[in-house]
């Protein structure tokens, strides 16, 4: 790595333009490169003649932070976007504001224009995480929805014909110029905060906070590459303008410079960097020249590059690429695919009772000559999940970047043997249809297992006819015991692999090496591991490793991607890493499986007595040390969280975990309930389309939970009436949801409550598959008007219709006619309330595992004799964000030195608030401050956070020494302050919020 004052090779430094005194935000080039726009933290723009590298004019008016900057095609118009929730227009000849659009609640964090320059495009932190589109010549705009997060980077593509959109919720959706949704792409594991079109358009490059990089494919949603290297989050992504490179910018403190015909790394710019920002990047348009940050992000350098010296210099990091390719053996239990997984795997067979979670074995691995000094490292792993009904709705989560699926039935059943084929047939395709465009072709092959237990229960022209029906891609006939078909099944999986859809992983040779050393961890059956003994031991293993802090971050990335394979689980809390994930598979079913077991049928689990390890689970399957099994009990109850399969509810007996799933108490208005509206048909995984819909109902805040029984959920509207849902499993993989409600259910709330439920069932279940059937009443008399005669009469062009018993009109309006055409959706609202309800549940778990590895975020200094309550209410808060705050009254024991404890607890905390309120400072804080930030700042690195409570606005006299330290002010009650604590948050984790 080069010391940050020296330039790469082939770099050579122009310009430095220094005159923002806040952190930059974004540089963008005009469209004929001669000027420069930055905008800033200091609430300014700033113009630059590139050729003098001097300021030609700086734009004032922003009252909040400016995030966004963009040229209009004919550089006569700049438009900014700040955190005072207005985009402005700028006249670039007299400095002037053209125009103020008004962002209701939103800030802008990225604008693009349209290639006519008529239309601009915003999109950031707006309520509903739409995007805007505003018209300059009508002065009208048009918002459209679709992302679940806020929209983080906007790109239209060269020839103006599509519009590319990063978000928060993880996917790039592409637009048309009409604003119809084209394609969802899918694929990263964590933010998308840049998105950038290759100069062809061929191509889509994106930046996430996963640490990689991916390029698609635009026309097929498809990923190309992954490109591995960073070891932060990557914030930004530019191609050069005649495609040769790819520059990003990561919160590493690194600008990396990619060849785009081999993706191998040519050179590492070392930049420090404030480590928040999602852009300051840009190449100029028609030339060499690279503008970055400079100076911890509050200057802009200019760097002419020298490409031909580029392209024939030795790569910086010498790469690998690799391709996996998943296979998942599927089916009921008892069908013979724990046998078929060893067989084919090469080892020897063995009975085995029925697999329990699921098992992930190495199928196949082989090193590919691909030409021009290029090798690529292909593999095949077989998972083998495990069967039995109690797995079902933790299996499901588990079926995505499938490139072959076997699906095992028992030859043997008398019965329907196929009755499993069709479920797992519905489960794969809802996976493939979730993961949007972004899917990789599945093939699929159907699979007898235990032939050799008797003659095949079914005709082979019934098998055929299902292979034909079901598009399988192949059919036999095995005995792992006896070795019947066994090499022309595995011959058949190597050849349904087509490594050309596959995604091509790019990463540094240590990287690789890295990912097998942990892979071999795994194989060697070690199970829970702190990062730090796994670093240790790499080293001791590896010849030419020596111990550095870019290793350590090389290292910590690399479990990560492993991570995001499915091969190794880090814990949220300790440094954890679960080496076995498969066992929190077994644990989730167990304890979902427990829950069924209750006495009273209500589906639910005492919350201490899960992490107690007090329920039933065979023997075999339960850890022997137990207090690694609280852990991984802890991190199972944060899963079923955050998969939304179980719920928290406290009651006056304690914490009980409640599955929707499990309740077993018989409805008394099955199976005909009253008050019944809508009936939905539909297809896909049954039990996780009604759970999660049911979680995310009672979390959404506009319904409340009420009542659960078996299949059937009633909620209470917050504006008052009674909505319920009920369903009815028609057979595998098919069911009927019937909505229903109370006469005092409002026509708005049971529009609100349809519409929320027919959205999640497009989401969730096979879009196709999806019918709705209105059920219309008689108003005066309660007689249903039967399906045959309101198609009959609408066919007409009818809208009613008189009751055949009283002959009232009853009305035959769609829930859409009904309601005004102007209203606002809540989906947005709901899903955001859901979502933090899943966060906060989910933090509570996270907590409670740092609390038991006395793993601590952030050491709370205070007056103890005075804030005691507000900063017990600043931790309370902090818990609910997954942090594990440090205080004095929880962890001093009575007896202990009060300085003795805090000086040994001081190294193992990750961070240190000063609190300060308006009764000044005490007795601890006045006479140790200084001693404890030096000690904080200078002996073991831990940041030091000023923070002023309500009603102070500025540093105490004795205090002055902080103004070195970014502080965070909170202005009103601390629980309403959410900038704030967004900012604490920030400090503690060195994360920006992602709200």
């Amino acid at each position: 790595m080069l010391n940050h004052h020296e330039s790469p090779s082939g770099w050579t430094l122009k310009h430095i333009l220094r005159g923002h005194n806040g952190l930059i935000s974004r540089v963008e080039w005009s469209p004929d490169g001669k000027m420069l726009a930055s905008s800033s933290f200091d609430r300014t723009i700033k113009l630059w003649n590139i050729e003098t590298g001097e300021c030609c004019n700086t734009l004032k008016g922003h009252s909040g932070r400016v995030w966004s900057v963009a040229w209009s095609p004919d550089e006569k118009l700049i438009a900014s976007g700040s955190a005072d929730n207005t985009i402005r227009l700028w006249r670039v000849d007299t400095g002037e504001v053209e125009y103020k659009i008004s962002m209701d609640t939103g800030i802008c964090l990225s604008m693009a224009w349209s290639l006519d320059g008529q239309i601009l495009v915003s999109g950031g932190m707006r309520d509903d995480w739409s995007i805007m589109f505003w018209n300059l010549r009508t002065r009208r705009r048009q918002t459209i929805e679709g992302h679940s997060g806020q929209v983080n980077s906007l790109a239209w593509s060269p020839d103006g014909q599509m519009l590319a959109s990063g978000s928060h919720d993880s996917s790039i959706r592409l637009w048309d110029k009409e604003t119809a949704l084209l394609r969802i792409l899918k694929g990263h594991s964590s933010d998308v905060v840049s998105v950038v079109w290759s100069p062809d358009g061929r191509m889509l490059a994106s930046a996430s906070n996963d640490y990689t990089i991916r390029l698609w494919n635009p026309q097929t949603g498809q990923t190309l590459f992954v490109l591995e290297g960073h070891t932060a989050s990557v914030n930004c992504v530019e191609f050069s303008w005649d495609g040769k490179f790819l520059a990003s910018k990561s919160s590493d403190g690194t600008v990396r410079l990619w060849r785009c015909d081999t993706w191998e790394t040519v050179t590492v710019l070392e930049e420090p960097t404030y480590k928040s920002l999602p852009f300051g990047l840009t190449f100029h348009p028609q030339a060499s020249i690279l503008a970055t940050l400079g100076e911890a992000d509050i200057a802009i350098r200019i760097w002419k590059l020298d490409c031909d010296f580029l392209m024939n210099a030795t790569p910086a990091n010498p790469s690998s690429q690799y391709t996996n390719a998943r296979v998942v053996l599927v089916g009921d239990t008892g069908v013979g695919k724990s046998g078929l997984s060893l067989v084919l795997t090469s080892q020897p067979f063995k009975p085995t009772e029925s697999t329990h979670g699921r098992c992930v074995s190495e199928f196949y691995t082989e090193k590919v000559d691909l030409g021009d000094n290029r090798k690529e490292m292909r593999e095949i792993l077989l998972w083998d999940l495990a069967g039995q009904p109690g797995y079902r709705l933790i299996h499901q989560l588990y079926l995505n970047d499938l490139a072959l699926a076997l699906i095992v039935f028992d030859a043997r059943s008398e019965t329907d043997p196929f009755a499993g084929v069709y479920y797992w047939n519905r489960a794969l395709r809802q996976a493939q249809n979730l993961q949007s465009n972004s899917a990789i072709p599945l093939k699929k092959l159907l699979v007898a297992g235990r032939a050799d237990r008797g003659r095949i229960s079914v005709s082979r022209d019934r098998i055929n006819s299902l292979v034909r029906d079901l598009c399988f891609d192949g059919y036999f006939e095995t005995s792992a015991k006896e070795g019947w078909q066994i090499q022309e099944l595995a011959a058949a999986i190597r050849a349904a692999i087509d490594w050309n859809t596959l995604p091509k992983e790019i990463s540094t040779e240590l990287f690789y090496k890295i990912k097998i050393f942990l892979i071999q961890q795994k194989q060697a059956k070690r199970l829970l591991s702190p990062v730090d003994d796994l670093y240790r031991n790499f080293l001791e293993s590896s010849k030419d490793a020596v111990a550095s802090e870019e290793l350590s971050d090389q290292f910590q990335t690399c479990i990560g991607l492993v991570e995001s394979r499915g091969l190794i689980r880090k814990f949220s809390f300790g440094n954890l890493i679960l080496l076995q994930p498969e066992l929190l598979d077994a644990y989730a079913s167990a304890i979902v499986n427990a829950a069924k077991d209750e006495p009273e049928g209500l589906g639910c689990i005492v919350e201490d007595d899960v992490e107690a390890g007090r329920f039933r689970m065979s023997e075999d399957e339960r850890i022997t040390d137990r207090e690694q099994e609280k852990l991984l009990l802890i991190a199972t109850v944060q899963e079923l969280f955050s998969r939304e399969i179980a719920l928290r509810v406290q009651t006056e007996k304690g914490s009980f975990l409640v599955f929707p799933s499990q309740c077993t108490r018989e409805w008394p208005e099955a199976p005909d309930p009253e008050g019944k509206a809508v009936i939905f048909k539909f297809e896909g995984p049954v039990l996780n389309i009604y759970t999660t819909l049911t979680v995310r109902l009672s979390r959404s805040e506009i319904f409340k939970r009420k009542e659960l029984w078996k299949n059937a959920a009633i909620f209470e509207a917050r504006v008052g009436g009674e909505c319920g849902i009920w369903l009815l499993h028609s057979q595998e993989g098919r069911a009927e949801l019937t909505l229903f409600f109370k006469p005092e259910a409002s026509e708005e709330t049971r529009f609100q409550f349809e519409e929320y439920v027919h959205t999640h069932l497009k989401r969730q279940a096979l879009p196709e598959s999806i019918r709705r059937r209105r059920i219309f009443l008689c108003p005066d008399c309660d007689t249903p008007v039967t399906e045959l005669q309101a198609y009959r009469r609408q066919e007409r062009g009818f809208d009613w219709i008189n009751c055949s018993v009283c002959e009232h009109r009853v009305s035959l309006l769609d829930g859409e006619e009904r309601v005004k055409a102007n209203r606002t959706s809540i989906i947005p609202q709901m899903d955001k309330a859901a979502n933090t309800q899943r966060e906060i549940e989910t933090a509570a778990s996270i907590v409670k595992g740092k609390e038991e590895t006395k793993d601590f975020d952030v050491f709370l200094a205070h007056n103890t004799n005075v804030e005691i309550k507000q900063v017990e209410t600043l931790a309370k808060l902090l818990k609910q964000r997954g942090l594990n705050p440090w205080l004095a009254q929880e962890q001093i024991p009575p007896g202990r030195w009060f300085q003795d404890v805090i000086q040994q607890t001081i190294p193992n905390v990750k961070s240190a608030a000063i609190i300060i309120s308006s009764q000044g400072l005490g007795k601890w804080q006045s006479l140790e401050l200084r001693a404890f930030i030096r000690k904080c700042v200078e002996e073991i690195d831990v940041p030091v956070i000023p923070v002023l409570l309500p009603g102070v606005t500025t540093l105490p006299e004795k205090l002055l020494f902080l103004r070195e330290l970014n502080s965070v002010y909170f202005t009103k009650n601390l629980e309403e302050d959410t900038q704030a604590l967004d900012a604490l948050e920030w400090g503690i984790t060195g994360k920006p919020p992602l709200r």
